[in-house]
């Protein structure tokens, strides 16, 4: 056996990596701007509810923007979602709260969810502050004339007549053309689906320029 060989071999005399010491998270996160209470707090009961420390739900929530940022520009769609315990409401202004879903109508992916109040609370009116955080398309289960006129001038598309069905089942269904809505709950002309009656069903075809309504 040649000496060369033999060395690498046995490895004699090298240093392990890492050797005595314990084994730490290699990439830096840098804080160059304060958390807030509320972001720490969401950090907090993230690491509890997936058995992680603090350190790694962070890294996660860093990683997922990252993702996001990467994707951003003709491949992101916002979609917002008039919500009440997980759900789609019925009500576009008595909500709970309300969900933004970003998603890739492309891959048909879901990347990030995330629930949302404005600060002078949910009304008709929120339309307005729903347009000032970039979004695209308000799916609805009811709404009315107000609020679809606020997203008309705004360039938000509006799917309204939608069930009320779990957040990723009608964001699913939607993005994959297989979203079945009725009429409008609260009785506001509905501005992308021209000419269904009273009672019909449709479904609406997604592509990122544009929604088209089969009937």
């Amino acid at each position: 056996m040649k000496k060369d060989e033999f060395n690498q071999n046995k490895c004699w005399g090298g240093r392990r990596e890492c050797a005595g010491r314990k084994k730490t998270c290699r990439r830096k996160i840098p804080f160059n701007r304060r958390i807030n209470e509320d972001v720490l707090n969401i950090l907090k009961e993230y690491a509890q509810n997936h058995n992680m420390t603090e350190t790694e739900a962070l890294e996660s929530a860093i990683i997922l923007q990252s993702n996001i940022e990467k994707l951003k520009g003709d491949k992101i769609m916002r979609i917002v979602i008039p919500s009440a315990e997980g759900k789609l409401c019925g009500h576009f202004g008595h909500c709970e709260y309300f969900t933004f879903v970003d998603a890739n109508p492309e891959t048909k992916e879901i990347l990030n969810i995330e629930k949302r109040i404005p600060e002078e609370g949910i009304s008709c009116q929120s339309a307005n502050w729903i347009a000032s955080q970039g979004a695209n398309v308000v799916l609805a289960g009811g709404m009315g004339g107000r609020p679809m006129a606020i997203f008309a001038q705004n360039g938000v598309k509006i799917v309204a007549g939608c069930p009320e069905l779990e957040i990723e089942d009608v964001v699913s269904q939607f993005l994959n053309s297989t979203l079945e809505t009725g009429e409008n709950a609260c009785g506001g002309e509905h501005h992308h689906c021209h000419g269904h009656h009273h009672g019909e069903h449709h479904c609406c075809n997604v592509t990122h320029e544009m929604i088209i309504c089969n009937t």
